[in-house]
């Protein structure tokens, strides 16, 4: 299984190979189209490189700012729930029924989470005559279901970019190794090994 280097590790490896085919390109004519594929593989891979760490760099912000919602939600329904059984004196009331899923909203998925308190938005919505403190309660969950639901989408989105991101540049390293490999071969095939035997063959190594 070939497995690889680590992006820096290539680039920086792209690089040195690029300085020792400018060294020998004005002296050897056929390197210089194998010098103009590697600048522009280079320059992929680089880019590459940079898009990817912006991308993860973003899709862990979005992770920390979902995680802050989810906190803030799980603590207004949990008050909020707590405000309802203390109104009614039990926690056996049809109103509670309508709103808890028998305790499974404490191990609940974002998503749920976001669900969960609409729901117990709607339910205080239909009890807010007999509710005083619903009318503040309604604010508060609506604020907290936008910013939950924000984050989930910009969570997805980040996820996305940043698996498209890597992606990319599992392309890029992909297509060096193998231009790597071309490039020695091309070498020896346009300029016999003779030809070689100035230039540094330990760039052209692999990691297998």
């Amino acid at each position: 299984m070939t497995t690889l280097p680590s992006p820096s590790d290539a680039i920086a490896d792209s690089a040195r190979l690029i300085a020792i085919l400018e060294r020998h390109h004005k002296d050897v004519p056929e390197i210089e189209s194998l010098l103009a594929a590697h600048r522009t593989t280079h320059h992929q891979m680089t880019t590459s490189y940079h898009a990817s760490e912006d991308a993860i760099a973003a899709w862990r912000a979005a992770l920390a700012r979902r995680w802050t919602c989810e906190i803030a939600a799980r603590r207004l329904y949990k008050q909020t729930l707590r405000q309802i059984v203390q109104h009614y004196g039990t926690a056996e009331t049809p109103t509670i029924r309508l709103i808890s899923r028998g305790g499974a909203e404490a191990d609940s998925t974002p998503a749920e989470l976001l669900e969960d308190m609409r729901r117990l938005h709607a339910v205080l919505s239909l009890e807010a005559a007999t509710l005083p403190f619903a009318e503040q309660r309604l604010a508060e969950i609506a604020q907290s279901c936008a910013a939950l639901e924000s984050a989930i989408h910009d969570v997805a989105e980040s996820e996305r970019r940043r698996r498209t991101a890597v992606l990319d540049l599992r392309i890029a390293r992909e297509v060096y190794r193998r231009m790597r490999r071309e490039t020695y071969q091309a070498l020896v095939n346009r300029l016999g090994n003779q030809a070689l035997l100035n230039i540094d063959e330990s760039v052209f190594e692999t990691t297998e």
